[in-house]
């Protein structure tokens, strides 16, 4: 057997069934209720990931106490914003052509000048005033 032919099969045997989810427990008889348990369980995986990695909360790096409660509580506030982002780019189908960073991005490209005293904002961009309606804000004038 090639090598080429082994990972064929390993292929084959992987694509044989797809869209397939297999859960193996001990106490729970109903599909579904197992189902919402596994994905409910998965968004608590997910959040921790997310401080691990996105927020750079992975080792916390302090010498006191205080520091790190106070590092770890700001990185729950930042999860919090994080997921609350999330939802509403899943909830208005945002993804579809940006990601949390183009977001970001996009938003960050808001500016304003003081002219006479008057805050004076700059056009928003087709994508700004998306993002805007999405969130439920209403666009600056």
């Amino acid at each position: 057997m090639t090598f080429f032919q082994g990972t064929q099969d390993v292929i084959s045997k992987e694509i044989a069934y797809p869209g397939w989810l297999v859960l193996v427990g001990n106490d729970i008889e109903n599909a579904a209720e197992a189902i919402r348990i596994y994905r409910d369980k998965d968004v608590v995986e997910k959040g921790f990931l997310r401080l691990k990695h996105s927020l750079g909360l992975g080792r916390l790096r302090v010498h006191s106490q205080e520091a790190m409660e106070s590092k770890v509580f700001i990185g729950f506030l930042a999860l919090i914003f994080s997921s609350h982002v999330h939802r509403i780019m899943s909830d208005h189908d945002l993804y579809k052509h940006m990601t949390i960073k183009d977001l970001i991005r996009t938003m960050e490209k808001l500016r304003t000048q003081i002219i006479d005293g008057k805050r004076i904002l700059f056009p928003l961009t087709k994508k700004q005033k998306e993002i805007y309606k999405a969130f439920g804000i209403s666009a600056p004038v």
